[in-house]
């Protein structure tokens, strides 16, 4: 009888001991499992991010191949599509979406004097305008202030004088470094020309509201002068107070039949006046001295995105294409 007891205690240790083994073993196999699904979901991740990357870059390469083979998109039936927004292509198990941008097209917020620092009327009155436009868009918005105008002037103007603009009833102050000392943390009016349109963040009146409404319309970059063959419907409202948005679609649907090849052309759309001619050609050419682009390129897949935006410069003397900046966002 003892015998058999003693047997019993014997067995139940031995089970206890089978099943603490057997249960180790559980954990040892869990956690490995757990590892190597956790390598395996980190090599998935980094080839899907690999394969998203590769298709935004292979996007902006053939932006910078249809930039560098071609004098003005705008006029190449092959690849004017690229300016009318995005475009969508695949790439192996990914795909890619172009946008193009010609920073031609857009005000140039450098120019609003001249090298002389005197004011240029025309351009201030063109922003104006289109500040009234891009107010008009979105009424439930908050309004986008005149005095954002003088504000960039002064940022990007020589002088530490405040610009008054007595020809706007209201908001029509600028600021100078008396303004921007007194932020926390305290910072200097740049006193010269933008490099990036990004910059005006910093500026007086600007909120990133009307920075996002407002980037898409402007530019630092060129010689100041807007090309009608790439501007967006707004920028060519705005050009004169002649001009409404029947005539500026008019122009638009124009140029993609045919691009304009010379501004005097422009008097040949159907509802244009002298007057409203006069008024804009000052402001508008159809051959950039300097051509520059705004590439987006987006890359995908099911579930990743990668997004590469560059500035690119079209240099004519050297036959190729310089990138101007790059980013990954």
């Amino acid at each position: 009888m003892r015998r058999d007891r003693q047997e019993y205690r014997q067995n139940g240790f031995i089970l206890i001991v089978v099943l603490g083994a057997v249960l180790m073993l559980s954990a040892l196999l869990y956690g490995f499992n757990q590892a190597t699904r956790t390598s395996l979901d980190k090599a998935d991740g980094f080839c899907s991010a690999e394969q998203v990357w590769n298709s935004a870059w292979a996007g902006l390469q053939i932006a910078v191949a249809a930039i560098r083979d071609t004098e003005d998109l705008s006029a190449d039936p092959k690849w004017a599509r690229l300016l009318d927004g995005e475009n969508a292509f695949p790439v192996g198990d990914a795909s890619c979406s172009i946008t193009v941008t010609e920073e031609n097209g857009l005000l140039n917020i450098n120019h609003l004097k001249n090298a002389d620092g005197q004011l240029e009327r025309k351009r201030v009155d063109q922003f104006l305008r289109l500040i009234d436009l891009v107010n008009g868009q979105q009424t439930d918005s908050q309004r986008i202030g005149y005095g954002i105008v003088p504000g960039i002037i002064d940022w990007v103007d020589r002088d530490d004088e405040v610009t008054h603009l007595p020809f706007i009833k209201r908001e029509n102050t600028g600021a100078e470094y008396d303004y921007y000392e007194t932020h926390t943390p305290a910072y200097r009016c740049r006193n010269k020309p933008l490099d990036t349109i990004d910059e005006i963040l910093w500026i007086k009146g600007i909120t990133p509201e009307a920075f996002s409404r407002l980037r898409p319309l402007l530019t630092c970059l060129g010689d100041g002068k807007v090309n009608i063959n790439a501007a967006p419907l707004l920028i060519i409202e705005s050009l004169s107070e002649q001009m409404d948005a029947a005539l500026a679609q008019m122009i638009v649907s124009h140029r993609k039949l045919k691009p304009f090849g010379s501004t005097a052309e422009l008097r040949n759309v159907p509802g244009m006046t002298d007057n409203a001619y006069v008024a804009m050609k000052d402001l508008i050419t159809v051959a950039p001295t300097e051509r520059y682009y705004r590439i987006t390129s987006r890359g995908s897949t099911r579930n990743r995105k990668c997004t590469i935006e560059a500035l690119l410069q079209r240099n004519t003397q050297a036959g190729n294409v310089d990138i101007v900046s790059y980013r990954e966002l």
